[in-house]
């Protein structure tokens, strides 16, 4: 039986992050294909699953480009442009987090560029964050955490101070910051060049 009813009235929303601007790669890396869908439309399926109607696109670069894609397959999935991309991932979430409604309690942070992480990834997340309401539950892989995240609403405010790409990472990484680890090795492979892009393989490595 889902949960994702559980998960609508428990006030959870889903943010993406996908404003960069794939320098590296020299594309944008939301419009890698994989198993026949673009990367940004696979973590916005898997994010409509767990938090249906409860999903916001943070844009910023190529988000013209991005947004007519939005348009086309996603036209019920929120999307908000973040001016200061260019600052990092950090000015991102905070942004994110800003849209959010008074009546969301919980963000889960998402990045498109993680092609293994699915819905059963994100359903085990969501399910030790509702064991733990009061806590960060973020993938533990690296032996670090990271994201995919939930962040209860009581961290937004410090969340909104991160500023750089690895402004994420150091918050969650905070020893005073409580977190429930999720173990979730899918999590390792992104896409950032064009060497990754041709490891992407149709299903996850076991």
């Amino acid at each position: 039986m889902s949960n994702t009813g559980h998960h609508q009235s428990s006030g959870l929303w889903s943010v993406i992050l996908a404003a960069g601007d794939s320098s590296r790669l020299k594309m944008p890396k939301q419009l890698v294909r994989y198993r026949s869908q673009f990367l940004l439309s696979h973590a916005i399926n898997s994010a409509e699953i767990v938090t249906p109607d409860q999903v916001l696109v943070v844009l910023g670069s190529h988000a013209l480009k991005l947004g007519l894609l939005l348009k086309r397959h996603h036209p019920n999935t929120h999307t908000y442009t973040n001016t200061d991309w260019k600052k990092g991932m950090g000015s991102s979430l905070s942004a994110g987090i800003s849209m959010m409604p008074e009546s969301a309690k919980a963000a889960l942070i998402l990045v498109s560029d993680q092609p293994y992480v699915g819905t059963k990834s994100l359903n085990r997340l969501v399910q030790t964050w509702q064991r733990h309401p009061s806590h960060v539950a973020a993938a533990y892989y690296k032996s670090n955490v990271g994201v995919p995240a939930i962040l209860p609403r009581k961290f937004w405010s410090k969340a909104k101070k991160l500023s750089g790409d690895t402004g994420a990472r150091e918050f969650l990484r905070d020893s005073t910051t409580p977190v429930s680890r999720v173990p979730m090795p899918e999590a390792i492979f992104d896409i950032d060049t064009q060497k990754d892009v041709e490891n992407l393989k149709n299903t996850p490595p076991t």
